[in-house]
């Protein structure tokens, strides 16, 4: 729900007449191959980065640089 507003069938029938009217259906085709591309390009992106994440957390030999507390003062 965005701002309390909800989608019907009414209110996206409106926004695919909008869409028809200003792109025009030649243009629809192309239009949803793009869109298709976009998605798909960013799934891919949003995949490696989580992919590099864990290679990162689960890395052998990481060193850890975390300051520790004074073992023993005197």
């Amino acid at each position: 729900m965005l701002l309390g507003f909800t989608f019907g069938p009414a209110e996206i029938a409106v926004i695919v007449l909008v869409v028809l009217l200003v792109f025009g259906p030649s243009k629809l085709p192309q239009l949803g191959s793009s869109v298709g591309k976009m998605l798909r390009g960013f799934k891919k992106e949003m995949k490696a980065l989580k992919d590099d994440d864990l290679e990162v957390e689960d890395a052998p030999g990481e060193i850890d640089v975390t300051p520790q507390a004074q073992a023993e003062e005197k």
